[in-house]
């Protein structure tokens, strides 16, 4: 029997600057399970636009690369490996060296 954090969940990850441009959208609807680690997100993210990676993905498809970051629902930085994702969340992805 599955557990409630195993329990698969509807995302959207908005793209901004040049990930935007890599794969030619605005954003990306993945189903991720609830205690979603950080590797989990990026290579669905991967397998929905494989054009982010080499922009904003590594090769290895488990992490971002220095000058990109996530946001999860404009609230906080995704630093941790457990993200704790609930259905309806937002995760920003975009250049931590974006100018303004």
């Amino acid at each position: 029997m599955a557990s409630y954090h195993d329990v698969p969940v509807t995302i959207r990850v908005e793209l901004f600057g040049r990930a935007q441009l890599a794969c030619g959208r605005r954003d990306v609807i993945l189903d991720v399970v609830r205690n979603a680690r950080l590797v989990d997100v990026l290579t669905a993210l991967a397998q929905a636009c494989p054009a982010l990676v080499g922009v904003a993905i590594q090769e290895d498809r488990a992490s971002l690369y220095e000058s990109y970051t996530l946001n999860l629902n404009g609230l906080r930085f995704v630093t941790q490996e457990c993200l704790h994702v609930q259905a309806g969340d937002t995760l920003l992805l975009f250049s931590s060296q974006a100018g303004g």
